[in-house]
């Protein structure tokens, strides 16, 4: 029983509990008691600063001194960014303020030396120290693995990463290349190659081919929906790592274990993956000229390049006169030899060429076009001036006609020579120009076409009689 007592406030009563309850010496069974829970406070907010990132990279620009057109991907300046990470912080610093950054050609690391970065308007130097070791070691450690032929990459990206080692081996410099994506490269050259005809592109090193020739292969698989091949010896045309790089289209990619093995590849990608292109990087061996000529036999379509100024330069390569159909010295009759108003012995194409066309590169806008290839090599080694088409891209949309003179086999070996006067212009004026030449204009694909041009070929032989 429960008795009240008075409260001293009004409204409360007090519950008295009589003395002679007692209570159970031992507390009730699972009777626990816990801790109230403590009031955790929220973590605390951690301010990270956004990652640096260089000055914002246009996606289309052209070149200066070319007038070239490069990726307009939105991709590229990231690209180019992870490029800029085998760098110092400083030299990286400057690079990023140049004017001309998205233009950058180059970056040459050579050790005891101060670092340069190649524009076309010249060399800019990166740091007033010269290159050590730790720089190296840092930049090397941000690329691929390098191969027998010394050269890396870096993944997804079309960037070249070439060495210079001493002769115990370790690397002492370094020629970071910048590579790109260029859409639209290839329209000069389109109506050679959707009728499937083989083409060859013949151009000194850096003037452009392998930009040319990884767009004629996304051209050729997303556009015109074939079944296009590339046996990619560096790495170049798809870039570094397993995936291929998003240039190359919905094109395959054949990667070559060992450069000397190329040839061995190029037969494996006939008989194993049935394609109807095959893209080759870089022709320079005899082996690989006679396997190309092997596929180009089964009925393929071979989209190639070789190193070389003109035509004329792989007449006269021993390992590579095979593209053209060889060459054989051939012993003519009197009677044909008077018919002919020519020496007994002769030079004469000894079979089919492996390639129905061929384009001399001659800039990044500029090419000059054989139609047939066999045509040419006729005309060459009879002394006669071959017929070719010359064929300019302008970013401005306009056409430019520039008067034209024959060139000789005598100005090929002056090229070189005049090369930096004759960079955009190397068709100089002269009195023998044919101002009276036809041209078809191309306004919409702003292509600029000359026909029957004529070009003279001298042979000097050189020996004791």
């Amino acid at each position: 029983m429960l008795l009240l007592r008075q409260s001293p406030h009004p409204f409360l009563a007090i519950a008295k509990t009589p003395t002679r309850v007692s209570l159970h010496p031992f507390p009730a069974p699972f009777s626990l008691r816990l801790p109230s829970p403590r009031p955790t406070p929220p973590p605390p907010l951690l301010l990270v600063p956004p990652p640096r990132r260089p000055p914002f990279l246009p996606p289309a620009f052209s070149s200066p001194s070319g007038g070239a057109v490069y990726d307009n991907d939105e991709g590229f300046d990231e690209e180019l960014r992870r490029l800029l990470v085998l760098l110092s912080p400083e030299m990286r610093r400057r690079v990023e303020t140049h004017p001309e950054l998205p233009n950058l050609v180059e970056i040459v690391m050579d050790l005891g030396r101060r670092p340069i970065a190649r524009f076309p308007s010249g060399d800019f130097f990166l740091a007033d120290c010269p290159i050590c070791s730790e720089d190296l070691q840092h930049a090397t450690s941000q690329v691929g693995e390098f191969a027998a032929d010394n050269r890396a990459g870096i993944s997804r990206t079309l960037h070249r990463i070439s060495a210079i080692r001493n002769r115990k081996g370790a690397i002492i410099g370094l020629t970071c290349r910048v590579g790109r994506a260029v859409t639209g490269s290839a329209n000069l050259l389109r109506d050679l190659v959707k009728d499937g005809g083989s083409l060859l592109l013949i151009g000194p090193p850096g003037v452009g081919k392998t930009t040319i020739i990884r767009e004629i292969a996304r051209m050729l698989a997303d556009d015109y929906k074939k079944r296009v091949m590339i046996v990619d010896t560096s790495n170049e045309i798809g870039g570094d790592g397993d995936i291929p790089h998003a240039g190359i289209g919905s094109a395959r990619r054949l990667q070559v274990p060992v450069p000397n093995m190329q040839h061995k590849v190029l037969i494996e990608a006939v008989e194993n993956h049935m394609p109807q292109v095959i893209v080759i990087d870089e022709i320079g061996s005899k082996l690989e000229a006679v396997a190309a000529s092997t596929i180009a036999q089964r009925g393929i379509q071979l989209v190639a390049t070789a190193h070389g100024v003109t035509i004329e330069n792989l007449i006269m390569n021993p390992s590579l006169e095979m593209l053209v159909g060889g060459i054989q010295s051939v012993t003519l009759g009197d009677e044909e030899a008077s018919r002919r108003g020519v020496q007994k012995t002769v030079l004469e194409r000894k079979g089919p060429s492996t390639f129905t066309c061929g384009a001399e590169i001659v800039s990044k806008t500029e090419v000059r076009v054989h139609r047939s290839l066999e045509a040419t090599v006729d005309a060459l080694l009879a002394g006669r001036s071959p017929h070719f088409e010359i064929r300019k891209m302008d970013m401005e949309s306009s056409v430019e006609t520039l008067p034209l003179q024959e060139k000789s086999f005598s100005d090929v070996l002056s090229w070189e020579e005049d090369k930096p006067e004759a960079e955009n212009n190397l068709l100089i004026p002269s009195e023998t120009s044919c101002d009276s030449m036809p041209s078809i204009e191309f306004k919409e694909k702003q292509i600029d076409m000359f026909h029957e041009v004529g070009r003279d070929f001298n042979l000097f032989v050189y020996g004791l009689f």
